[in-house]
């Protein structure tokens, strides 16, 4: 980000701030503590807005809770924000931030570890657990999961005689899925196999995370400590060189339209549990969710990971933060808020409330969410790894090697926790 932006960014909220520093003996009316609370703007805002409010009905007199929402004006506004924040020592009590990040906030000293003060923490998905924990604490916990599933076409799949698996264990390998997507492929008529975004950022590693761990493939050493022979190790190679027959092969269209699927121009996609809310908006599109395809060497995989809360290390009321925390994520506010974002809930008691995705086909999303989920790499170089792998996924898809590619991404990351101090 330039360092014009990032100022006028610190100048617009300076007073936010300085009214929200949890460094300062901060009391509400009647002297009750004063919590404050940061989110990025979006779908879930009225929604937190309501349950702060009812929160502070109940607990008038001891807690008073200020939630600020924070515009994105680009992809890591928020993020930046959280960064002057923490130089400034002027973080809220609470913070809202995004799976991947958790490993380097915790590293950082931005968030602190939450062990034993969250409720009912069994009743939480595995995977926003794995998600929330680094070093063997739990620093964060979150109401919402996602995951990456292949949507279809149901009238050119059946037009096509292919049915897709309706069961995790009748996964398609790969070779069943590169099969339909060569069969479904029609470049006479501008109908492309599968859909799959180009976009660089989050989404390439989250995206075909489950191509590489289904292969035995991973991204970085258990540990932490090594990303060489990982991220370019035999096994991720495989993987990548897989995906990449798509976009070589031309069953995946390299300069996409937004809504390619959408307007039937594509017959499959991989994309977010999301993408099913958006399609609400084009009925005449007659279409289905099948699993994520697996190796044929290993399980069925789904990435996993959403945006999740947790207390700062600038908060002097940690028990009371905690009060606020569990609050937000019992189960009936969960609800709420996934019904809110159409996101997969992450308490299991919440899910099991919410009977529209126990039905075909949002069983299949939670079927992943609750059976298949795999975290990103836990580590604090995080934010370097998933930059330049996208980077290199994305120069793959267009004709780059895979080895020098992955071993570009290894030579930084190496030099990265070499930085922090890991190896």
């Amino acid at each position: 980000m330039k360092k014009g932006y990032l100022s006028l960014l610190f100048v617009l909220f300076a007073g936010v701030l300085i009214g929200c520093s949890s460094g300062e003996e901060a009391s509400g009316e009647g002297g009750a503590v004063k919590l404050s609370l940061w989110h990025p703007e979006g779908d879930t805002s009225e929604a937190y807005k309501e349950i702060i409010e009812e929160f502070n009905k109940e607990y008038a007199g001891e807690i008073q809770a200020e939630a600020t929402f924070i515009p994105r004006g680009n992809k890591y506004a928020y993020e930046d924000k959280v960064s002057a924040g923490a130089t400034s020592s002027t973080l809220p009590d609470l913070l809202a931030l995004d799976g991947p990040n958790v490993a380097n906030y915790a590293d950082s000293g931005i968030i602190q570890p939450i062990d034993g003060l969250v409720e009912n923490q069994e009743d939480f998905v595995d995977s926003i657990i794995q998600q929330g924990t680094y070093n063997d604490q739990l620093y964060t916990v979150g109401p919402t999961e996602s995951t990456v599933a292949l949507f279809y076409n149901a009238d050119m799949l059946n037009e096509a005689g292919i049915q897709p698996p309706k069961a995790g264990e009748e996964a398609w390998t790969w070779d069943e899925f590169y099969n339909a997507a060569q069969q479904l492929t029609d470049k006479e008529k501008g109908i492309y196999g599968v859909n799959w975004t180009l976009d660089y950022g989050e989404w390439i590693i989250y995206f075909t995370g489950p191509t590489v761990w289904s292969n035995g493939g991973q991204f970085i050493a258990d540990d932490g400590s090594a990303v060489e022979g990982y991220v370019n190790g035999p096994e991720t190679v495989e993987a990548v060189e897989y995906l990449k027959k798509f976009t070589e092969e031309g069953l995946v269209n390299l300069q996409p339209t937004p809504t390619e699927f959408e307007d039937g121009n594509a017959a499959m996609m991989l994309m977010g549990s999301w993408e099913w809310a958006k399609l609400q908006d084009y009925p005449e599109t007659n279409w289905g969710i099948t699993y994520y395809p697996k190796s044929p060497n290993g399980d069925q995989v789904s990435p996993s990971g959403d945006w999740n809360w947790g207390i700062s290390t600038n908060t002097e009321h940690k028990e009371e933060a905690a009060t606020l925390l569990n609050y937000m994520m019992n189960e009936e506010n969960i609800v709420k808020i996934s019904q809110v974002e159409n996101k997969p809930a992450a308490r299991i008691s919440s899910f099991e409330s919410m009977e529209e995705w126990n039905e075909e086909p949002l069983n299949v999303l939670k079927d992943q969410v609750l059976n298949t989920a795999h975290p990103r790499p836990t580590t604090p170089s995080y934010p370097v790894l998933t930059t330049k792998y996208g980077q290199a996924v994305q120069n793959i898809f267009l004709g780059g090697d895979v080895q020098e590619e992955l071993d570009k991404v290894a030579d930084e990351v190496e030099k990265d926790l070499e930085r922090k101090g890991v190896k």
